[in-house]
C-alpha cells in the first residue's frame, strides 16, 4: 500500500531540483511514491529527473507535459495519485528526511484529514526565519500554502486547483477547510522553503495580485453552490488576504502599475466589506493589523507602509 504520494511540479529548477529529490527519496517514511510533473521546463530539469527515475524506479513515477503552470501540474499529479494521503512539494523547496513519516504518524494515530507542520524560509543569504504556521485561532487562519500539509486523498476528491492564477493555494485550501475536515498539526518546521530571486515570493508583477479577486470569487460560488461557510467567513477572507496581505505586498513593490492595483484592490474591500469593524471576526484582530487595514481601507498607503518599515526595523534590532 503506497501511504503518501507526493506531487512535484518542475519548472526551470535545475539549480535547486536535486537537493529536492534528495530529501525525498531518503525520507524514512518507504512507503511512498513521488510524482515529478516536468510542466515543460526549458532547462536541464528533465535530465535530473530522468537520473532519479533511473536510480529510483520504485518511488519515482516522471511525466511531461506542455507548460500549463503550478496548478496545472498539481492536477496533472492528482490524476496519477495512489497514496492514502497526499503531499506537495514545490520543486525548489525540500523537506526535512523525516517530515513524511511524522505527518503520516500523527495522521494515522489521529484519524485526520489534514494534518499541517511548520515551515522554515531559508534565504540566499544563508539566514532561515522559522514560520510558526500551527498556531491559529480559527482553522481559516490556517497558512493557505498546501506544501506544509499532509492531505488525505479521500478528502480532496473533486477539489481542483484553479489554473493560470495566483493564490492558487489559498482557494484549494479553503475549499477542503469548508468540509469541516479534522486537523492535527506538528510544531516542527519540517518543511523547508527556498526564498530565492526567481522564486513567486518575490516576484515584482503587482498585476498578478489582481488574482486574488479571482480566487476570492470563485470561493463565494462555491461557498453557495454547496451551502457551507457564511458571510462573515467570506468577508474574513477578503479582509485577511486582500485588505492586509496582498495590499501589503503590492505596496512594496516597485512596478508601474503599482497604483493601479493597489487601487482596485482597495474597492474590491470597499464594495465586499463595508464596516468591516462591525464583524464578530473584528475583535479577535491585533491591534496593529487593525490599524494597517484602517489605513489600506482608506487608501493611505505610503502611511502604511511607512509603519510596516518602522516595525520591520525594530524586529531586526
Amino acid at each position: 500500500m503506497i501511504k503518501v504520494s507526493v506531487i512535484v511540479p518542475v519548472y526551470n529548477v535545475e539549480k535547486y531540483l536535486t537537493k529536492c529529490l534528495d530529501s525525498l527519496v531518503h525520507q524514512t517514511l518507504k512507503d511512498i511514491e513521488i510524482i515529478v510533473i516536468n510542466d515543460g521546463s526549458p532547462d536541464n530539469s528533465q535530465k535530473i529527473i530522468d537520473k532519479y527515475q533511473k536510480k529510483y524506479s520504485t518511488k519515482i513515477k516522471s511525466f511531461s507535459k506542455s507548460n500549463g503552470g503550478l496548478s496545472s501540474a498539481r492536477n496533472y499529479g492528482l490524476k496519477y495519485a495512489k497514496g492514502e494521503y497526499i503531499s506537495f512539494v514545490d520543486s525548489d523547496d525540500w523537506l526535512m528526511n523525516d517530515a513524511l513519516e511524522k505527518m503520516y504518524n500523527n495522521a494515522k494515530k489521529n484519524k485526520s484529514d489534514i494534518v499541517i507542520c511548520d515551515m522554515c524560509n531559508n534565504y540566499d543569504n544563508g539566514s532561515r526565519v522559522n514560520l510558526n504556521c500551527t498556531k491559529y485561532n480559527s482553522i481559516y487562519e490556517v497558512t493557505p500554502s498546501v506544501c506544509n500539509k499532509l492531505f488525505k486523498k479521500d478528502i480532496i476528491a473533486n477539489i481542483k486547483f484553479l489554473e493560470g492564477i495566483w493564490y492558487e493555494d489559498l482557494n484549494f485550501t479553503t475549499k477542503l477547510l469548508l468540509k469541516n475536515p479534522k486537523i492535527t498539526i506538528i510544531s516542527e518546521s519540517l518543511y523547508n522553503c527556498n526564498v530565492h530571486f526567481g522564486s513567486i515570493t518575490n516576484n515584482n508583477d503587482s498585476l498578478k495580485h489582481l488574482d486574488i479577486i479571482t480566487s476570492i470569487d470563485d470561493l463565494i460560488k462555491y461557498a453557495k453552490k454547496n451551502n457551507v461557510g457564511d458571510n462573515n467567513l467570506i468577508s474574513f477572507l477578503i479582509f485577511q488576504h486582500i485588505l492586509i496581505d496582498s495590499i501589503n505586498r503590492v505596496n512594496f513593490q516597485k512596478s508601474k502599475s503599482r497604483k493601479d492595483v493597489l487601487k482596485q484592490l482597495q474597492n474590491y474591500c470597499k464594495n465586499n466589506i463595508k464596516s468591516y469593524w462591525k464583524l464578530p471576526f473584528y475583535k479577535e484582530i491585533s491591534r496593529n493589523r487593525k490599524i494597517i487595514a484602517k489605513l489600506n481601507y482608506r487608501g493611505l498607503f505610503n502611511i502604511s507602509k511607512l509603519l510596516l518599515n518602522i516595525k520591520s526595523k525594530l524586529k531586526t534590532k
